[in-house]
């Protein structure tokens, strides 16, 4: 079994001080696209993107940095709005959502990506690509030319009949070099209703992007190289006496808070240690330092803090506003169908002014359902299963008198208290808690594509997403775990984890009587990875929605020998 976390006691020194400065050529040099399902997008919307990260000198898919970096901008208030990190999978595929706020406005927003290796080099160099959120227009920015990789491109081929009324559609893909030879790779596809998502020929394609980073100046030469490939996630720091005094062979104590694995490590002669963790977004690490003898007296834990680039953002601005009032219509209804057969409840009663929340989910993302705090229903309820229940829970107990939490439809709920996760077992003790320690609670309802970022996975025997809960807890409540944060030698860690990979839900209705929601997707497939075979072909499937009639079909990426393929048509 591989081990995912082991420590590494180290001295960095890349390159040492004084050091002679290195030929621009004679360091390897990243370059990354990001593509995106659609060119714009409505509040509350679902970015699926696809980050195609190569070698800058031979355009060939590379993985060496396994961790891709995506942020999301707002131009105009020049803040940044979120920070995700992107792992790749077995196959080297950077591929993953972002989701839109319900209260974002109208206008056109800046996404950047790059990695730990491209930091090296000015940040100029990384991928920044627009995303107009529909209600001000479209992205405008500075059209580049293409000429010279589309005259060494890819040419692909797709054929297929266009459905209606949820019927199946086949997508047939041939991909080939100018000279008609089949290019195998691993593509990604998009397919949207025409009738609402027109392309934009300003929002620039994967082409127009890589020869924008090809030009950007770059030094001839290179003084230091900072930041390794990033081939996994550290936590860095030292051990040391809090009186200044050198601690002879210390301990470190490393407890994963999301799945309770602990480890133990001897540093040795050294204070300064790097540990490799596995760390998903969202997972908290305690940590102590101990003497030999496992005595804290007189040490101190200190961990290094994560930097991260200082951008500047190009100035994208907007066309004269088209006429996207029916897209964006039919993206809100879609939003509102996506919320399955539950009843939805009242609106959280707001008390006063609104303040932003002290404590709030991992992923800072707004829940459908909860009580914000100082909501007098928490005061209110003389019990948590009464709380519970009014959000649409259900409480049922196990065959040997266990309670634990469920929903109506049995898909189960994934429970973090205070953003530790909790076992099924321990539901019992959260059913104890007396809801006037309760700060808040957060819940995200059961199947819906956004709970896979929470960690959970659909249940093998009926393919339904459990739902998540969130409970916080007031300051100076008593909590299930002993929590040492005063002590000079502890330290709770969390830092910008990996996103779960989250899949495109796509409907199969082989029985259209099954489900009766309305179905007005703007998106109707998104596949980040199509690869195509030894004769350059593939072939996808899906069904149309009720309301689509012509499609819009966007093939991108880049072979395995470097050729570039952008293809875009309209099946009617």
């Amino acid at each position: 079994m591989k081990r995912l976390l082991y420590l590494i006691v180290f001295v960095l020194t890349l390159l040492p001080a004084g050091a002679q400065t290195i030929a621009r050529d004679a360091v390897p040099q990243e370059r990354i696209y990001l593509q995106t399902d659609k060119p714009y997008y409505a509040a509350g919307d679902t970015v699926w993107l696809r980050a195609h990260l190569l070698d800058a000198a031979t355009n060939e898919p590379v993985s060496r940095s396994r961790f891709v970096y995506v942020e999301l901008h707002n131009q105009e208030a020049y803040t940044l709005m979120q920070r995700m990190m992107i792992r790749s999978d077995e196959d080297g595929i950077f591929a993953n959502a972002l989701l839109l706020p319900k209260e974002i406005k109208g206008g056109v927003y800046t996404l950047v990506a790059y990695t730990q290796w491209m930091r090296n080099f000015p940040v100029e160099r990384f991928c920044y690509q627009p995303l107009t959120v529909v209600g001000g227009g479209r992205a405008r920015g500075h059209r580049i030319a293409a000429e010279l990789l589309s005259q060494y491109g890819g040419r692909a081929t797709i054929s297929g009949e266009a459905a209606t009324d949820r019927a199946p559609m086949t997508l047939d893909i041939d991909v080939r070099d100018k000279d008609g030879n089949p290019l195998h790779g691993i593509y990604a596809l998009s397919v949207t209703d025409y009738d609402v998502v027109k392309p934009d020929s300003l929002f620039g394609d994967i082409r127009q992007n890589l020869l924008r980073q090809q030009l950007s100046n770059l030094p001839d030469t290179i003084t230091s190289i900072t930041f390794p490939y990033q081939e996994e996630q550290l936590i860095t720091g030292r051990v040391k006496g809090s009186l200044g005094q050198r601690i002879k062979k210390p301990h470190l104590l490393v407890v994963n808070g999301r799945t309770g694995q602990q480890w133990e490590f001897e540093l040795g002669d050294s204070i300064r240690f790097a540990v490799a963790v596995d760390n998903p977004e969202g997972t908290t690490f305690q940590m102590e330092g101990t003497r030999r003898s496992g005595k804290t007296s007189f040490v101190e834990l200190k961990i290094d803090s994560l930097t991260f680039p200082k951008v500047t953002l190009p100035h994208y601005q907007l066309t004269d506003s088209p006429d996207l009032a029916a897209f964006r219509t039919q993206a809100q209804t879609q939003q509102m169908y996506n919320r399955e057969s539950y009843i939805e409840l009242p609106e959280v009663l707001k008390i006063g002014k609104m303040q932003k929340p002290l404590k709030s989910n991992f992923m800072s993302i707004e829940a459908p359902r909860g009580f914000q705090e100082g909501d007098p229903r928490i005061e209110r309820a003389a019990t948590m299963q009464q709380l519970l229940t009014s959000l649409g829970m259900r409480i049922k107990t196990n065959g040997v008198g266990d309670q634990y939490i469920t929903t109506p439809d049995r898909a189960g709920v994934k429970v973090y208290l205070d953003n530790f996760v909790e076992s099924t077992e321990e539901h019992s003790y959260i059913l104890s808690l007396p809801p006037t320690d309760i700060r808040s609670i957060e819940y995200f309802t059961p199947n819906n594509a956004i709970n896979g970022l929470f960690g959970v996975r659909p249940v093998s025997y009926s393919g339904k997403v459990p739902g998540v809960l969130f409970i916080f807890l007031k300051d100076g409540s008593e909590i299930v775990r002993a929590r040492a944060k005063d002590r000079l030698s502890f330290a709770s860690v969390r830092q910008l984890g990996y996103r779960w990979p989250v899949e495109f839900y796509s409907p199969q209705y082989t029985d259209k009587r099954a489900d009766t929601r309305p179905d007005h997707r703007t998106t109707l497939y998104w596949n980040p990875k199509v690869e195509t075979d030894a004769n350059g072909k593939a072939t996808v499937r899906f069904y149309a929605s009720d309301v689509s009639r012509r499609y819009l079909v966007t093939l991108e990426g880049v072979s395995d020998d470097g050729t570039v393929v952008h293809h875009q048509q309209v099946i009617e």
